[in-house]
């Protein structure tokens, strides 16, 4: 296969062939199978896609893996018919599977992207052949640099405009970078299973993961956590709200779907009996959001009454959540020291940032919403505080004192420790 015929839906498919393996095509002496892996969303609780993955055989019958195999071929020419075979490949294979819904994940190189319309017309003659709508299709472009990146945007937008959903793959390998995600606004990242090792492993704040979450989430992107290979990744992916998982903890790759599948249910079953479990046997007591607000509406009535911030915080400092109370004018400004409770020492690190009059804090989203919606609690959180350190929840709510605005924080943790916390 050399000519621009060889590469058309056309010029491909007469070299298909089926056996008991599925459909399978064989490329200068090489087998290119499919095999699927079911991806799950968490959510939902099913398996809500495949991933297609890529089965070479050289003649002798010793696997290649398919990163070795494009390596080795020239990004215009070889890699270019290697893509489109294992594409056709995988769209055989998964029709005849009669899989009624779920999407069918492909992976795709970015430098391939470049080469044109004729790229966008045999994903078409793709879907078209095969019966497969665009919006069942996930385009997985893999995290590597593009030689023209200007072009591997309009190409992105071109497959989008075409129902096709976009994935970026392999995020937290070495080119890995925020960027692009800003630029294309992907439907799904995919974190690579380095990264999800890292990030589940015990000696690492899993908060981390959260917020990597929590900051992919706002960039209008789900995130799917892949190569998952035990029940504690699953956990830390789970705490971290990540979208779907997949791995061979779920389901190993397998070249019939039914087969690649028939353990998730009872995998999702057994994650989220322990993921309640968890939740149930938690070492620290979850905040009551309901004692939270009320000792805040407690602590802003006494202050509002005294103006005295002290005794404010003393009647504050009932709910065993609250870890520091301050104060802000309209303007965001403080002009008196915060107030931290007993449990709280000021960090010798952070001892720069103190004191901490002068400091404004209109930028923060409980300040905005508190001056907004006035006598009504407003909260942000998980954030990152810059007097305790660590993460923290910031309670809000505005006082009138004699028609003058001042808002009354509050921040306080998401737990604590101790069968009874010290809760009365």
């Amino acid at each position: 296969m050399s000519s621009k015929r060889d590469l058309t839906l056309a010029g491909i498919l007469p070299h298909l062939a089926r056996d008991d393996g599925g459909w399978h095509v064989v490329y200068q002496g090489v087998t290119l199978r499919s095999a699927f892996q079911p991806v799950v969303s968490i959510t939902h609780k099913r398996v809500v896609g495949y991933e297609a993955l890529l089965r070479a055989t050289q003649a002798n019958g010793q696997r290649i893996a398919p990163d070795h195999l494009f390596a080795r071929a020239r990004a215009t020419g070889p890699a270019l018919t290697l893509e489109r075979l294992a594409r056709c490949v995988h769209f055989a294979n998964f029709a005849e599977q009669d899989v009624e819904t779920g999407w069918l994940f492909v992976n795709a190189l970015p430098q391939l992207l470049r080469v044109g319309p004729n790229s966008r017309a045999f994903t078409d003659e793709l879907c078209d052949y095969f019966g497969i709508p665009h919006h069942r299709i996930v385009v997985e472009i893999i995290e590597q640099p593009s030689a023209d990146e200007s072009n591997f945007d309009r190409m992105v937008e071109v497959l989008r405009e075409r129902d096709l959903l976009i994935a970026i793959d392999d995020f937290g390998t070495g080119f890995s970078n925020f960027d692009r995600i800003w630029r294309m606004r992907p439907d799904i990242v995919k974190l690579d299973r380095s990264l999800v090792a890292r990030i589940a492993a015990p000696s690492t704040d899993h908060q981390f993961a959260t917020q990597l979450v929590t900051m992919l989430h706002r960039a209008g992107t789900m995130v799917l956590g892949e190569g998952v290979e035990s029940e504690d990744e699953l956990m830390t992916l789970m705490e971290a709200d990540v979208d779907f998982v997949q791995g061979f903890w779920l389901g190993k790759p397998h070249a019939s779907i039914a087969e690649a599948s028939g353990k998730a249910p009872a995998r999702i079953a057994s994650m989220w009996q322990r993921f309640r479990a968890n939740s149930a046997t938690s070492p620290g007591v979850p905040v009551e959001f309901a004692s939270v607000e009320e000792a805040v509406l407690g602590g802003a009535h006494a202050y509002k009454a005294t103006d005295d911030l002290a005794l404010a915080a003393q009647r504050t400092f009932r709910s065993p959540w609250a870890r520091r109370v301050f104060i802000v004018d309209r303007h965001g400004d403080q002009h008196r020291p915060s107030i931290a409770s007993e449990s709280q020492g000021q960090l010798a690190r952070l001892a720069p940032l103190f004191p901490d009059t002068a400091s404004n804090w209109s930028r923060r989203a409980y300040f905005k919403r508190a001056l907004a919606a006035p006598g009504r609690i407003a909260v942000m959180g998980p954030h990152y505080s810059l007097t305790e350190g660590k993460d923290c929840y910031t309670a809000a709510v505005t006082v009138d004192r004699g028609g003058e605005l001042e808002v009354f924080c509050v921040d306080f943790v998401a737990s604590v420790s101790g069968p009874s916390a010290g809760i009365d």
